[in-house]
């Protein structure tokens, strides 16, 4: 997997050098920038002095607790992204930690791809911090519920985040796909913050508002325009001129309206509902479904024009059981989040739960995972354990094989897409794993994907 080379710098905050010296090892053949601290002073009066991106650091510092460390970095206004490493970190201590500053929690520091995910990870949050606090004031519409970050250590997501923060800067209109419950709003949002545009970021859902309305939702009306139009109405595209405007649900948007949005979209004027003069709008448009828009237009459900208009870049967000390592990060954090919310004590979590929820299929994705974690909390006092889990999770154990269900007839080069995708699925994504799995060069499998992508 390629990485962030030469960007930033890296600061190991650990007592044991040698461990530090292996690591900042580790992380200095990735292109970082990197320098070692052995206690929490002296890499507080370093961060004080200089820029420094990402602070890696022992969970058993020497001189001061970690909790006191983070607050001390939160007191002095330091912007770093915190990855926190330990085999001993409990549940309750990685979801305190998680409030802060800290992007991510690594059991195993001497995991070199784990440590690499989290640099990845951190580095775009870091770049998303630069970003608000140019523009701390943020508009978002009242059915956006949104975290503010994304967090994730597996390799799938580390490769989508890299291609998003390449493509956040460029005001081509974005595709996000995806299953439902796969956080597409959130990666939405993401864009819009590392592109440092200036204007809102305003989320609007085009399967939840009615026809008759979602025309003047977006591009506004003028006072007379229809019964009850009172006054005159700015729509969502001149709300967000100068900033990002996520079209969700794409696919269920009327075809009447769909060749409106194609107009906007070439000439970048809106006119009001009721009205006849243009009004100039600056607004980065991302749109997002679930649904397969290519067979939408084969079936003459969505216009093709506005198709290849709308899908210059196409980001697919993975589902939740193809970055299997991903789940405890964000059971942990929802946990955390949850329990601040409802104001409850935050549970233990046996290690043999989140065996089961990393090996559970997730079919509702992220939402689901949220929603369990909320029943759980709600329902369980001190600690949780496997029998505390839905029914639905007597089924989820931990297995070496799998199965791939075929629906024959098939061609043998969609038999193969299908055995490859299933193969990242079972890797969490990890193309060097697959390719050795399948007995193929990584190039090849390189080939391959690009293949069937563009298929």
């Amino acid at each position: 997997m390629s990485t962030i080379l030469g960007r930033g710098t890296v600061l190991f905050v650990d007592p044991e050098n040698d461990r530090a010296s292996r690591l900042r090892a580790s992380a200095s053949s990735l292109g970082y920038n990197c320098t070692i601290e052995n206690s929490a002073r002296s890499a507080l009066r370093r961060v004080k002095s200089r820029a420094v991106n990402v602070i890696v650091a022992s969970a058993d510092l020497s001189d001061l607790h970690m909790s006191t460390f983070l607050v001390s970095l939160s007191r002095a206004n330091i912007d770093s992204s915190v990855i926190i490493y330990g085999r001993n970190i409990s549940a309750s201590e990685a979801i305190s930690w998680m409030r802060t500053s800290v992007v991510d929690i690594l059991l195993d520091p001497s995991d070199s791809e784990a440590l690499r995910n989290a640099l990845q990870n951190a580095f775009t949050v870091s770049s998303s911090k630069l970003a608000t606090r140019s523009d701390s004031t943020r508009f978002k519409t009242a059915d956006s519920h949104h975290s503010g970050r994304l967090l994730y250590r597996s390799a799938v997501m580390s490769d989508l985040m890299k291609k998003a923060s390449r493509v956040a800067p460029i005001k081509a209109t974005v595709l996000i796909s995806g299953e439902s419950g796969t956080g597409k709003d959130v990666l939405a949002e993401e864009i819009h913050l590392m592109s440092r545009r200036k204007g809102n970021y305003i989320a609007i859902n085009c399967a939840a508002i009615p026809e008759t309305l979602l025309e003047s939702e977006l591009f506004g009306h003028e006072r007379g325009a229809f019964t009850g139009a009172d006054a005159q109405r700015q729509g969502k595209f001149e709300a967000a001129n100068g900033g990002t405007l996520l079209l969700d649900e794409i696919g269920d948007m009327p075809l009447s309206i769909q060749v409106k949005l194609l107009r906007v979209l070439e000439e970048e004027k809106v006119t009001r509902l009721g009205g006849n003069k243009p009004v100039q709008v600056d607004v980065r448009v991302i749109t997002a479904t679930n649904r397969s828009l290519a067979d939408m237009v084969a079936t003459g459900a969505f216009r093709e024009d506005l198709y290849y208009r709308i899908k210059v870049i196409e980001l697919d967000v993975p589902p939740l059981r193809s970055r299997k390592s991903d789940i405890p990060l964000l059971a942990t954090a929802l946990l955390g989040q949850l329990a601040e919310k409802h104001g409850l004590p935050v549970p233990e979590i046996d290690e043999e739960v989140m065996q089961r929820l990393k090996m559970y299929r997730w079919p509702g994705n992220v939402r689901q995972l949220k929603n369990t974690v909320e029943s759980l909390l709600v329902t369980v006092q001190n600690r949780i354990t496997v029998d505390d889990l839905p029914r639905e999770f007597e089924r989820a154990r931990e297995d070496t094989c799998s199965t791939l269900e075929l629906c024959l007839p098939m061609a043998l080069c969609d038999i193969e897409d299908e055995v490859i995708k299933r193969m990242l699925e079972l890797t969490d994504g990890n193309r060097t794993k697959t390719a050795s799995l399948l007995g193929i060069g990584r190039r090849t499998l390189q080939r391959k994907l690009e293949s069937f992508n563009k298929g």
